[in-house]
């Protein structure tokens, strides 16, 4: 059998990430005509080309673990974030995961601004909405991309760490979402909401508009 090293996994995931950026600010460039534009057409053209790139982003983030492993890199002892504003999100680009890094790349170095929500039941039935990047109240040429994530009893939380380049990574803890429920002094932001090994079903949206 085959084992893969945490080195190598961290590798793939960085090579897996780029190839589907690389293809998603392809197809971004593509969709961009190169003849004059009106005012309001270009405006669109644009929008669409950040579309395309959230797209990318969430789609890269989801197919290599490190958009779930974000949402699981919260404190047990009171289920916050690590490392976020006294507000209780980030405000200067994205959580130091590599799911941040590929926000922070796609967009906050290009001049573009974006939020992060996270969407979700409470007592399973009322749907809350929390701030995990708030960049500020985006523009009304903003546009908006989801992606939907399944947690199970047995994903583990994750805390800080760096991959062997030195980027700021979520590593996985020996703490499960189920353990974290059992205990009486630990907690998390989302609450169990089955009886069976699915935890709960989380939607993950990115709003991104030109600063």
């Amino acid at each position: 059998m085959v084992t893969v090293s945490r080195a190598q996994a961290h590798a793939l995931e960085a090579i897996v990430a780029a190839m589907v950026l690389l293809a998603s600010v392809t197809f971004a460039l593509q969709v961009t005509a190169v003849t004059p534009l009106t005012a309001s057409t270009s405006s669109q053209h644009i929008e669409n080309q950040q579309a395309a790139v959230a797209d990318g982003v969430l789609t890269a983030a989801a197919e290599t673990g490190a958009l779930k492993r974000t949402l699981l890199f919260t404190h047990p002892e009171n289920g916050s974030f690590y490392g976020i504003d006294a507000r209780g999100y980030y405000v200067d680009g994205g959580p130091p995961t590599a799911f941040g890094t590929m926000l922070d790349e796609s967009f906050l170095d290009r001049g573009i601004a974006f939020n992060v929500y996270v969407h979700y039941l409470r007592d399973r039935e009322v749907r809350r909405t929390s701030r995990l990047v708030f960049m500020g109240e985006p523009s009304d040429h903003a546009v908006s991309r989801t992606r939907v994530v399944t947690l199970a009893d047995d994903d583990a939380l994750t805390e800080p760490g760096t991959s062997p380049g030195g980027e700021p990574r979520a590593v996985e803890t020996t703490k499960t979402l189920e353990s974290v429920a059992a205990a009486s002094d630990e907690t998390y932001f989302i609450q169990d909401g089955s009886a069976g090994p699915l935890y709960g079903v989380v939607e993950v949206e990115v709003v991104v508009w030109r600063m």
